[in-house]
């Protein structure tokens, strides 16, 4: 079985050669961004490799639809679509979940009242405005009009 290292974590994982990384990094409980689950329709499991890329399977036809060729330049390739037959290091710093967060909670009924009044308190604060107070007359378009 080869083994895979992944960075940043810097932890080995022994993967099957019949199966894709997306899967058997999923099954190990390493999170891979995905909406499609592996159908190589997304392009969300984009992973960058950094060593070994002689060890992994030739792209196939659906990850150079989504990626293009570009890999030579990029060394990205989406998870779903790689099979390694030998050791390779993997960079998933993209995938990394963040922290939860923070839940809003609701406020009680009291403190949105007393934030109402407080807020009517600073409007009656401000300066009003100034103006002529009057609105412009409209203009007269007529050519018949007489002076």
């Amino acid at each position: 079985m080869p083994k895979i290292k992944l960075l940043p974590q810097n932890t080995l994982v022994d993967v099957s050669e019949d199966k894709d990384l997306y899967s058997e990094l999923k099954e190990k409980g390493i999170h891979i961004n995905s909406t499609c689950g592996g159908c190589a329709s997304c392009a969300k499991c984009i992973i960058t490799v950094v060593e070994g890329e002689e060890n992994l399977n030739e792209i196939p036809f659906e990850e150079k639809q989504l990626l293009g060729n570009v890999f030579h330049i990029t060394k990205e390739r989406l998870a779903c679509q790689v099979k390694a037959s030998g050791p390779a290091t993997i960079d998933i710093s993209m995938h990394e979940q963040t922290k939860s967060k923070p839940v809003i909670k609701r406020r009680k009924k009291e403190d949105v009242s007393k934030m109402i009044e407080e807020r009517k308190e600073k409007r009656k604060e401000r300066p009003k405005k100034l103006g002529g107070g009057r609105k412009p007359k409209a203009f007269d378009f007529r050519e018949d009009k007489e002076s």
